[in-house]
């Protein structure tokens, strides 16, 4: 079930959490691909689902 933006705000929902979990963080594996030299060696996540790896056959 989804909750209507405007409605995640009110106090009542979220109280003092409301307006972190209404934001959008965008992620990044930057840092850790710096800090480590880590460098990813699969397939990324969309690329992966579309290969059917985590899905029955039809």
């Amino acid at each position: 079930m989804s909750v209507p933006r405007d409605e995640l705000v009110l106090p009542g929902h979220f109280g003092f959490l409301a307006n972190i979990v209404t934001r959008s963080y965008p992620a990044s594996s930057l840092i850790t691909r710096e800090t480590l030299g880590w460098q990813p060696s699969q397939p990324r996540l969309l690329a992966d689902l579309d290969n059917g790896n985590y899905f029955p056959a039809a």
